[in-house]
């Protein structure tokens, strides 16, 4: 392990350890800040002035990561080393390579202090920050100024996708049965390996088929590539990994998704989800506040088929809601797996047993006889099964039983509300230091002298 050893004031030799931190994300302005190589040697180069040495080994980079939140891979490695003690100083280029969150930059900028380990900027405010030295009179409004810089480029981010979105222009990069146009990716053009797949499923649909029955006939009878597979091979294609998970197998909310989808009869529908914080979870928005483009491409099917299509499945929707299905309590839902397959199983009602409450394997129920067997099995007989276990159990472990400390538990949740109890006063403390930062932001803030009569 790399030490770099420095002179105390008695003399003798003390050790501690530095280590360098990088970090780039898409967002950067490129002409402003340094790629990670570039923030490699402005790093070693201050360290060398400092008569330290920092190894290959010794630098953690967090590459494409956003600075909005610490919870990055690397930085969450060095800040566990950091609070182990096993490393002493901590260099990066500027504050904005440590984070983007005002609140949480402040917090972290106490915790180094209180640690007494040593946070150095070498190129924050035009020369170089030392947490554990320098004044921090008007650190906060750096942590402002960079969290401002995120929610700036996410505000013009929102803002040119909505600008897309209100002229019918393509943000998404898939759409099942579809391609973009080569000569102009503004347009769709009809994938002709997906077409036939599209349009049995409508067929098979309005001929009175459910979505159900439609994903085994698919599953049983046919090879055509499901939703997520199609994306992958897209993905691979362009030389990209496809993140989502791939179902091979079809099911009936595959099935859901197409038939309710628009573009297939060459409508385009745009603005149909939100994110209102950065990072934050999508919302759905009615369909009032979709763009809406008719005619915008081929049509898979025509407008009367679709049409005819959602009438049925809005039917039979409303027929479901009017019969009112009763709502059961499954005692063993979520606690039972299939002995076949090892996947979960769930509640289901037997009419031709009088309505018996039962469970099925979730891979039968799905996508029939491809993954499971049909063997559901009563819940009357479940329990009776679970009494016996109940008291062979309690045969073979008595003596185990009555040496059980209730304790445990008790510790247990008194753990829990501990942890709690912490986060809560993290809040509390991010929160005071933010108010503290504005207050010293106003007491400092000077006015602007009144222009003199006489100039």
């Amino acid at each position: 392990q790399q030490i770099t050893y420095i002179a105390s004031s008695e003399g003798a030799y003390i050790y501690m350890k530095v280590v360098g931190y990088c970090r780039l994300s898409r967002d950067e302005d490129k002409e402003n800040y340094a790629s990670i190589e570039e923030q490699k040697i402005i790093l070693q180069d201050y360290a060398m002035s400092r008569g330290w040495k920092i190894l290959d080994r010794d630098f953690y980079i967090d590459d494409n990561f956003s600075g909005y939140t610490l919870d990055r891979p690397k930085f969450s490695k060095m800040l566990r080393k950091v609070q182990r003690g096993d490393i002493d100083v901590v260099l990066a280029k500027d504050l904005s390579r440590i984070g983007r969150n005002n609140g949480k930059v402040l917090v972290l900028i106490d915790e180094f202090k209180a640690m007494q380990k040593n946070l150095i900027l070498v190129s924050e405010m035009g020369g170089c920050y030392d947490v554990l030295n320098d004044r921090d009179d008007t650190i906060g409004i750096t942590t402002w100024y960079n969290e401002r810089y995120v929610k700036d480029c996410s505000k013009k981010t929102r803002d040119h996708m909505l600008s897309k979105q209100k002229t019918g222009r393509l943000i998404m990069g898939n759409y099942y049965g579809y391609v973009k146009d080569p000569d102009d990716i503004t347009k769709l053009t009809v994938d002709e390996e997906i077409r036939p797949v599209i349009e049995l499923v409508f067929k098979l649909y309005i001929d009175g088929n459910g979505m159900k029955k439609i994903s085994n006939i698919l599953n049983e009878n046919y090879n055509y590539p499901t939703p997520s597979v199609y994306y992958q091979k897209k993905h691979l294609q362009r030389g990209r990994i496809y993140k989502h998970p791939v179902q091979e197998l079809w099911s009936d909310y595959m099935i859901k998704n197409i038939i309710g989808n628009d573009v297939y009869c060459g409508t385009l529908r745009t603005h149909k989800k939100k994110t209102i914080s950065i990072r934050g979870k999508a919302i759905k928005l009615p369909e009032s506040e979709h763009f809406v483009f008719e005619n915008h491409h081929e049509a898979i099917v025509s407008k009367e088929t679709f049409q005819s299509a959602n009438d049925i499945r809005n039917r039979r929707a409303t027929m479901n809601r009017q019969c009112g299905k009763p709502k059961r309590n499954y005692f063993f839902g979520g606690l039972c797996r299939c002995a076949e397959c090892g996947m979960s199983a769930s509640g289901m009602v037997l009419r031709r047993k009088n309505n018996a409450k039962a469970y099925e394997c979730n891979d039968y129920k799905k996508y029939g006889t491809k993954r499971c067997k049909g063997h559901e099995i009563l819940e009357e007989d479940m329990w009776f099964q679970f009494k016996d276990f109940l008291k062979n159990t309690k045969k073979v472990y008595l003596d185990e039983i009555k040496k059980i400390n209730v304790q445990n538990k008790k510790k247990k949740m008194q753990s829990n509300r501990k942890k709690i109890q912490l986060e809560l006063e993290q809040a509390n403390l991010e929160y005071k230091m933010i108010l503290t930062q504005k207050i010293k932001d106003i007491a400092t803030r000077t006015e602007p002298r009144a222009k003199s009569n006489y100039s």
